[in-house]
């Protein structure tokens, strides 16, 4: 079989930025190492069919291992991640891809509302990283109709995590949860790299939430990701409260603070915090109180002043040390996630727009990451 021409530069740089190894890339396309390595350094070629199971395997297209260089891949929105041991992080392709979806989403939803001729949302842009947390807060509170003690009541971190998340998309914005891309579960999206961004559009805004993550990060990175929407700062977002020392960027410690006191109300928090109570035992009884993460109370704590920076160190090490890992639950439904993962109120509205005949099936398909047979399921869902 004839041979073709890629570049080995190009190959590299693909391989690299997929995060694979020689060997690794080797297994995934039934190919030896050494001719892995014979592409890469130019001294051999793949076959025509060898250069498309590349591609597929870096997530690349096709033609990109023909350039005579690597391409230049800009990010369409603001980078607020700080990732350990870099100093500017990059996008891998699963992330590029899902910010790629989420963006696709976002330019139908935008022309749709615009096509019905409804008006853009007021909140989307309606303070500034120099207003005080606390008034974007009481306007969240208005928006999504979300009062004071509000996660009390509830008796799960998942039910308090559903709850919001009808809340938010009941005032306009589309929730997406995802923890692959499109319906490709093999190709992952590790909470290392990011927990969400959000697309603050005054027409069709978007949150995206990692699902990879335990529910009660996602619960925080939900309402992070809500204040880069109220102060128009489209971003991804890493949203932690582990310090190494270093300054995280304003954009991203002014949201963890809205979030935070959306959250946990400091007016509730002081009250019921136990001064003469060992940090861990508090933060946990009052993670349950509020639904939220151990670490979040204890940020709380050191922000007023209940712990010092050493104590909060160390008591954010023994929260994370205590704390149990996710359990993987099985597939579920396939609708109530193909809702999830799109977005209920966006795949309501694309159905809507497929059975007025003003969407092709087809195209209805490909913005859902799905075959067109399953439309018509999912519209009886919707009903």
């Amino acid at each position: 079989m004839t041979s073709v021409a890629i570049t080995g530069e190009v190959f590299r740089w693909a391989r690299e930025r997929a995060g694979l190894s020689d060997e690794k890339l080797a297994k995934s396309v039934s190919a030896k190492l050494e001719k892995i390595r014979a592409w890469e350094t130019g001294k051999e070629y793949p076959n025509f069919q060898q250069a498309q199971k590349l591609a597929s395997a870096l997530s690349v297209p096709l033609g990109y291992l023909f350039l005579s260089q690597p391409p230049q891949i800009t990010i369409p929105v603001t980078d607020f991640r700080t990732l350990p041991g870099k100093e500017k992080a990059s996008l891998s392709p699963n992330l590029q891809d899902v910010l790629d979806d989420a963006l696709r989403k976002r330019d139908w939803y935008k022309e749709w509302r615009q096509q019905e001729d409804i008006a853009p949302f007021e909140f989307v842009g309606k303070y500034s990283l120099q207003s005080k947390p606390e008034s974007i807060v009481h306007d969240m509170r208005q928006v999504l109709d979300v009062p004071h003690g509000f996660a009390e009541k509830i008796g799960t971190w998942d039910l308090h995590l559903r709850q919001l998340v009808q809340k938010v998309e009941l005032a306009g914005i589309l929730v997406l949860q995802s923890g692959i891309v499109g319906n490709n579960t093999r190709r992952k999206l590790p909470v290392q790299e990011f927990r969400g961004f959000a697309l603050a559009d005054k027409y069709a805004p978007i949150v995206f939430i990692n699902a990879q993550d335990s529910t009660a990060a996602r619960i925080f990175t939900l309402i992070h990701e809500l204040a880069h929407i109220w102060t128009g700062t489209s971003g991804i977002s890493n949203p932690d409260f582990i310090s190494d020392g270093t300054e995280t960027q304003r954009a991203e410690k002014f949201c963890n603070q809205v979030a935070a006191e959306f959250l946990v109300p400091s007016e509730l928090f002081i009250k019921r915090w136990n001064a003469h109570q060992d940090a861990l035992d508090n933060a946990q009884q009052l993670a349950i109180r509020f639904r939220v993460s151990s670490q979040v109370i204890l940020r709380r704590a050191f922000d007023a002043g209940f712990l010092s920076f050493d104590e909060y160190q160390e008591s954010i090490k023994s929260a994370i040390k205590a704390s149990k890992p996710r359990t993987k639950g099985g597939g579920g439904d396939f609708y109530n996630t193909l809702f999830s993962r799109n977005s209920r109120r966006f795949t309501t509205e694309l159905l809507s727009a497929v059975s007025s005949g003003r969407l092709s099936y087809l195209d209805g398909a490909r913005l859902l990451n799905t075959r067109p047979g399953k439309l018509v399921n999912a519209m009886e869902k919707t009903r």
